[in-house]
């Protein structure tokens, strides 16, 4: 398996990584995860690098050279600053292709081939992004013949997370997308709108795709126990906010429940889990709403899973920028894990339609402030009652991680036989 996004690092990237090595155990499979040296990075997780230790998941360590690389065994943690992450996507779309993790090509396809010729593998899995990963598998096929399972956990050309500063690098990550993703045995990714959008642009050189979607683990809500507050509405946003995905129309509409709901007034609490920026504190003083406000910065995965339980009302946005309609943030799972109600902010896409299935879920427009308020206070006045609604259980089931992994043993024996 060759992974950038790997414990002791934390935030979603890591997620899926981690617990297919964690599940694939259960279905027959031995996984040898090939990653870099953390280096520098914004967030690490020590409840996930124990849970990484307890399923005695085999890691072999890569010496980083990529561009936050910092040397064998160093971990550092990179300040969370908006300027730096700016700075960094200017610099990495114009002078890096695929990205700012390249660095760390060779010598991974170096330990993978010296893993491959004392053991016996049967397949190559890489996830992306960093797309750097998908060219390392790429290129361990090409020296020993393995077959190769390319992950996408989001689109690569047409990445909403990705700018092209000219005609010139969108046309050369082109080509680099159809040379690498055509060298792959089986593609699996995280919905079926990536599915089409990658056999329409690989055409007749498009491997067979399979959608395995991102999920929950179960254990991680088995581990915990409602603890919340009873006389607060708690409404819970979790994880990062960046560019155009940030909470100013769930603000405003707060401060129009506000206004208008004496007794939501008193009863309201708003957290966030993940940090909020200056910018964010600003429109919340703007619209004096510090009061009800409580930021908890970063958080450990399993008090974030304890957080859900807790809240009464989960907040989601994906923001505006290209391509997002096809974009299924991977909290969204962990949000119907909890099977509490779900207020989203969002267009007609993807990840719109999972929500209207999962049944306790409200969506409106991204800038909706008023249908916004409407459906806030609705869900105020179902709280008081105890009437919330709660998602569907068999729905959610599916999106359980150990499904999801025995998807992948199915792909993984399919092209390993």
């Amino acid at each position: 398996m060759v992974v950038y996004y790997f414990p002791p690092m934390g935030g979603s990237g890591v997620q899926r990584p981690l617990k297919f090595a964690k599940y694939l155990k259960k279905f027959g499979w031995e996984p040898i995860v090939v990653a870099p040296d953390p280096g520098l990075y914004h967030t690490f997780d020590e409840t996930l690098a124990a849970e990484l230790e307890k399923s005695g998941i085999r890691v072999e360590r890569v010496k980083n050279r990529s561009l936050f690389g910092s040397g064998k065994g160093v971990k550092r943690r990179l300040p969370n600053r908006q300027f730096i992450s700016s700075l960094l996507k200017w610099v990495t779309s114009w002078f890096f292709l695929p990205d700012n993790k390249k660095g760390w090509i060779d010598d991974a396809v170096r330990v993978c081939e010296q893993i491959i010729q004392k053991e016996t593998v049967r397949a190559v899995f890489a996830t992306a992004p960093p797309y750097s990963n998908l060219i390392v598998a790429q290129k361990v096929k090409a020296l020993t013949g393995l077959p190769v399972v390319m992950d996408l956990r989001d689109d690569w050309l047409e990445s909403h997370l990705l700018r092209y500063p000219t005609t010139w690098h969108f046309n050369k990550m082109r080509e680099l997308e159809l040379k690498t993703l055509s060298s792959a045995d089986h593609m699996t990714v995280v919905n079926s709108v990536y599915q089409k959008k990658i056999e329409k642009r690989l055409g007749s050189v498009s491997p067979g795709i399979t959608t395995i979607p991102n999920g929950f683990d179960k254990t991680n809500f088995e581990n915990t126990e409602y603890s919340g507050n009873n006389n607060r509405f708690i409404i819970l946003y979790s994880g990062l906010f960046y560019e155009s995905r940030k909470p100013d129309w769930l603000l405003k509409s707060i401060r129009l429940v506000m206004d208008r709901n004496p007794e939501f007034k008193k009863s309201i609490s708003l957290q966030f889990q993940g940090g909020l920026s200056n910018d964010h504190w600003r429109t919340i003083n703007r619209l004096d709403l510090a009061g009800i406000v409580s930021d908890f910065g970063y958080v450990n995965h399993q008090q974030a899973v304890q957080n859900l339980v807790n809240a009464d009302l989960l907040f989601l946005t994906v923001g505006e920028r290209s391509y997002v309609d096809a974009v299924t943030p991977g909290k969204v799972f962990e949000y119907m894990g909890s099977r509490k109600p779900v207020l989203a902010y969002i267009p007609d896409g993807v990840t719109r339609q999972l929500l209207d299935r999962y049944g306790a879920a409200c969506c409106v427009g991204i800038k909706d402030v008023e249908k916004g308020a409407d459906q806030i206070e609705s869900l105020f006045q179902l709280w008081t009652t105890g009437d919330l609604p709660v998602g569907d259980a068999e729905f959610v089931r599916q999106f359980e991680r150990k499904q999801t992994a025995k998807a992948l043993a199915t792909v993984l024996q399919k092209i390993s036989d």
